[in-house]
Parts: structure tokens; sequence; C-alpha cells
């Protein structure tokens, strides 16, 4: 009798009694006894089952046993058991020996037979590599490999196979190979059973060269290239450094596009190269380099300059260059590869422009284009000043003060002065500041008295105009090295010119005289001088610059009478400060209890002695003189004064 077990591998494993499985613990029962024709079969092969043992009667057997007892219900008689499920199976077999209970368990094995997955790589010169899935290789015996060309089958074990083995088709051969791979159980021979895949592989001859189709500078940082290249190939992309070559370490497979980080202002060169899918050839792209321009924005025109074209075979590969003004053409393209200048005369002021150059090459497919990064201005249109006008530095209660005169023609409203500084006409000049439509500065910061300044003024008009900074100009700095000489600094306080004359001027307490001293930069005080302060006066024309004061030290700065005689006889008729080098002045006149008669602030008006307009009375009155002379030193004088009639 036949019995069919379509039996399957449950991933769920039951939990089982040891104590209560047969097959482990016979638990007394007698040994039985029976022979498989076979251990190992394929899903669907048949085990035949023989008992032998001398005496065993009542025989009968589970298929697939799993312990827990002997079920009476899974009791089979002998016969022949089919398994279709791969996995392992007990076959317990029950029956009676001498009237006791004998018991017999074998294993057998139902091999799966999944088909071993493998992929077909075609390289170049029409050979063929296998790679396989190590994990889809089972527990086969062996393995056959069929090229499909009609060579012999090659069997091979699982190492070999895992070794990526490798065929060469001959020149004949169809284009299209059918190759299969057989997993056997057993031996080519005597196989028990096998599984078989099967792929289709297109043999290569020779890879195709890559061609770099668009090479774009995005910006001054960051340029990408797009390339074409076989679907399969291994890519890398190469960049020229020096003068040689070398890899980026950027790679992928098959067309893409390559981004790099690289200086756009300076011309950098590519490679594409590419490799077959086996690795055992390259080949190179051409050589394709970057475009530099440089846009300069000028009165009424932007000029663009480049570097022409000059990566490998330019000559044969140039056809063109177009211009591109805000991503739109600009003019007619030009045929010259040597060309490298261009012009732009449609600009309005203050309107920034943008421009590229992209230039075309001729390949052997198809053509390969190059664009620039852009390179902005913005525009200029405007007129251009004739020159700026004469310049003067002079000083100003000890700072220097300086007036420039402006250009006589082409000034806007919105003109601006930036004014630079040095200490001294060797120094170096600064931006000190700027002035927006005005043309004085007095230099706050610096004190005339220590030394001479020089200064520059750069002219710079509506919509970018401007001029070269000016003639330096110079603050004339007084010294003295000695109780009766005096010295300046030549350096002039006028641009354009230097000063026709100088005059050395005398203050003294009322009056300021001046003595012409020509062109020499030194003067020496004569013994009959009774004056103490001095400063240079410079002449060019119009223009006059003075220099700081240099007070030469006196006894006294000022006196102050102790009596006065306001009688009209125009004889000491006013109460006034004799000798006075004042830049301000304040003097008050107080009555006996602090109440203020009289004040002014005029150095050369005293007091008259009347009291809203009436006589004041004989006798003794206060007073109060506060004075800040040339040399910013003040002075305050208090006392008694007596008023005789």
């Amino acid at each position: 009798m036949l019995f069919i077990f379509a039996q399957a591998i449950s991933s769920i494993a039951q939990t089982i009694d040891p104590t209560n499985n047969y097959c482990v613990n016979p638990q007394g029962a007698a040994e039985g006894g029976f022979t498989l024709d076979k251990t190992r079969i394929c899903p669907g092969d048949r085990i035949r089952v023989t008992a032998f043992k001398s005496g065993l009667t009542s025989i009968s057997y589970i298929a697939d046993y799993k312990g827990n007892g002997i079920p009476t219900g899974d009791l089979q008689l002998q016969g022949i058991f089919t398994y279709n499920t791969p996995g392992t199976y007990t076959i317990l077999q029950k029956g009676t020996l001498n009237g006791t209970l004998a018991v017999k368990c074998q294993t057998i094995t139902v091999l799966p037979q999944d088909p071993v997955q493998f992929t077909a790589k075609s390289c170049t010169g029409r050979q063929v590599t296998v790679q396989v899935n190590a994990a889809t290789l089972g527990q086969y015996d062996t393995y056959i490999l069929n090229w499909g060309d009609g060579t012999l089958p090659v069997e091979m074990s699982r190492a070999q196979l895992e070794a990526n083995p490798q065929h060469t088709y001959a020149n004949g051969a169809a284009n299209t190979q059918i190759i299969t791979i057989d997993g056997i159980y057993g031996s080519l021979n005597i196989p028990l059973c096998s599984s078989s895949s099967q792929q289709a592989v297109a043999l290569a001859s020779e890879i195709s060269q890559p061609l770099i189709q668009a090479l774009n500078a995005v910006d001054n940082g960051t340029i990408t290239l797009q390339y074409q290249v076989g679907a399969a190939s291994p890519v890398q992309l190469y960049q020229k450094v020096n003068g040689t070559y070398v890899s980026t370490g950027q790679r992928t497979v098959g067309p893409a596009t390559f981004t790099v980080k690289a200086d756009a202002r300076q011309v950098q060169c590519f490679k594409v190269v590419s490799q077959d899918v086996c690795g055992s050839t390259t080949i190179e792209s051409s050589e394709v380099c970057s475009l530099v321009l440089d846009a300069k924005a000028t009165n009424k025109k932007n000029t663009l300059t480049w570097q022409p074209y000059a990566g490998v075979g330019a000559d044969t590969l140039f056809k063109q260059y177009q211009l591109t003004k805000n991503d739109a053409p600009l003019g007619t393209a030009l045929t010259n590869r040597s060309a490298a200048t261009s012009t732009d005369s449609s600009v309005t002021c203050g309107t920034q422009y943008c421009y590229r150059i992209v230039a075309t090459l001729s390949g052997k497919a198809t053509q390969t284009i190059v664009t620039s990064a852009p390179s902005c201005v913005t525009g200029i249109n405007g007129t251009v000043p004739d020159k700026i006008g004469d310049i003067v530095v002079s000083v100003d209660s000890n700072h220097p003060s300086l007036t420039a005169n402006l250009p006589t023609t082409g000034v806007p409203a919105n003109y601006t002065l930036v004014v630079s500084r040095a200490d001294g006409a060797s120094g170096t000049f600064t931006p000190l500041t700027t002035l927006v439509g005005k043309n004085t500065y007095t230099d706050n910061a610096v004190n005339a008295s220590d030394k001479s300044y020089c200064y520059k003024v750069e002219y710079q008009g509506g919509c970018g105009l401007g001029l070269p900074a000016s003639n330096p100009v110079c603050s004339i700095h007084l010294t003295s090295s000695s109780i009766r000489s005096m010295d300046w600094n030549g350096e002039s306080p006028f641009a354009p010119g230097s000063p026709a004359s100088y005059a050395i001027e005398l203050v003294d307490s009322l009056t300021r005289t001046e003595k012409n001293v020509g062109i020499t930069t030194h003067y020496d005080r004569s013994p009959t001088e009774v004056v103490y302060v001095y400063r240079v006066v410079a002449r060019s024309g119009n223009y006059t610059s003075y220099s700081n004061y240099h007070i030469f030290e006196r006894e006294d700065r000022f006196t102050v009478p102790t009596a006065f005689t306001p009688n009209g006889d125009k004889v000491n008729d006013e109460f006034l400060p004799k000798g006075l080098y004042a830049e301000t002045f304040l003097m008050n006149i107080y009555s006996r209890w602090g109440e203020v008669l009289y004040s002014t602030n005029d150095k050369t008006r005293g007091w008259d002695g009347l009291i809203n307009g009436l006589p004041a009375s004989v006798g003794q009155y206060m007073y109060r003189i506060e004075v800040v002379d040339i040399s910013n030193q003040k002075i305050i004088r208090t006392g008694a004064l007596e008023l005789i009639r």
C-alpha cells in the first residue's frame, strides 16, 4: 500500500517533552528495525521503508514523528512515503516484539531546490564575469556552469563558483548569450535532483570614450560637469593640478553630473575617466577647461576681457564664443578663438549687469558647451568732471581746516569728497572722512600745534564717476628753538601750487601787524619787538593759509590798574586791563554788596564810571576779569579798584 505525506516545515518550533519522545527516551520499549532506500531525497521523491527485525509484528509507522508519545491516529502501515516540502523528518516504527512494545527511529532530509542567483557582467573584449549570490548557493554537492556558446559545461565546486569565473567568447559567437548555472545534489553522473537558473548577457566589444558635454562655472567657487558614458560604466573625475591630472575622489556609475568646489576665477581643466564594468580597461575623455570672464565698468561702457579657450586641441575643437548679458545673448557669436575682449556700450547708470562667455567646442559625436562664471558690474553713465578745483588748508582754532573748490563742470547734487590724512608729507595717507554735498572740513581730532598734517581730497561724483586724488596740502606748523628764532615747514598748504610769499603776523593786546618775509621758512625776532604772539601767513593768489600761533613766554599776561578818574579829561577815563592777549574776554564790576554794575566781553572797552547812564559815586568797587588767551590758557583776576573824580 502507498502512503503519501505532504508535510510543511513549521517556522514555529514545537515544544517537545524529551521524556515523552520515544526517539529520545524509549521508556523501556524494545528496539524495532527497518531500513530506508534513501536518507536524502528531493521534494516529491519517495522513501521506501522495509522492516527487517525477526519476530517483529503489528508493525506501523509515523512518517513525521514530532514526539509527545505515540499518537494512534498518525500510525500508518508500512509502505512508501512521499515528502513535498524541504526539511528534516523523523520516521518512527512501532511494533510488538515478544509481546512487548518495540520502537525504531530514523531521520531523512528533503533537499531544497532554490535556484542559484547570479549576475553576468559583460566586459570589453567579449569577456563575461559571473558573480554569484553566495547566500543562494544552498547545500548542493556540485554546480554546472554552462556559458551557452557550445563549449562544454564546467563542473565547479562552491569555492570555484564564488571566485567569479570568467569566460571569453569567440568573435564569431552571437552577441547575446544565455548563461546557465545548475545546482546538483549527488554527482553529475548520478544526480539526485537539481535546480537551474539562467541569465541573458549582451557581449561588449570595447568601452566607448566618455564625453564631457557641459562645463558650467556656477559661481566663483563652484563648477559643474555633465558627461556622457555607457550606462553601467564606473566613472572618475580628474582635475589638472600644477600641470598633472589627479583624481578628485568623485566616482559614480553611468551618465551623471559632477559638482566641484574650485576657484572659477582661475582656468580649471578636467577629464572624465571611465572603466568597463570589470575594472580591467580605462579610457579618458578629452580635456575640457573653464573660461574666466572679467567685466570692468567705465563711463558709458562696460569692457569685457577673457583668456582665450586653451584646452588640448583648442585650435581644432573650438567653434565659437557667445557673450551673454543678464542671460540674454550679447551681440553676434565670435568665431576667432584668439578673441579676448569686447565692449558693451548700452549701459544705464546704477543698473547691474552680469556677463558670461560661452564657448562651443565641436566633438566627434556631439558638442561641448563651456560657460564662465558670471562677472557683474554696475553701469556708469554720466558727465566726467574736468578737474577738482584748488584746495587750501589753514589752521583755525588750532585745528587744520580744509576747503576744496569743486570741479567747474559735471558736478551733480549728490557729489562726495573723500578726505585722507597723513602725519607729515612723508606719512601714509589714510581715508579720514567722506563729505556728502560739502566742500569744507575741520579736523578736530588733531592739534595743529603738534605737527604739520597733510591732506588729499578725492572727488566722487554721481554714478561712480570720480577724479584721482588731489596733490597733498599740508598745514603750516610754526615752531621755535630759541627766544629769538622761528621756523616752519615748507610743504605747500595750497594745491595745486606753492605759496607766493610768507608773512609773520605779530599780535599784541589790541592789534595785528604783518612783516613780509618772502619765501623763506625762517624768521628772527628783532630785539626791539615787545610782542610775544606770532603766526605765519602764506598767500597764493586769492588764497591765504595761517599757521598755528606760537607764544613766547612773558612775565605778565596783562596788568590791571588800581584806580581810574572818569572826569572827561581823556586821561585814565576808563577802567581797562593793559597788555591783553585774549581770544575771549569777560569783565564784571561789582558794588560792595556783590551787585553787578557793569559787564562787557569787548576787550577794547572798559568801564567809564557810569551806572545806568549816571555817574557812579566815588569810592571802592570790585572787579572780576576772566580771559582765555591765544594759547587757550584761562586767567582769572579779581580785586578792588578806586573810582576818583
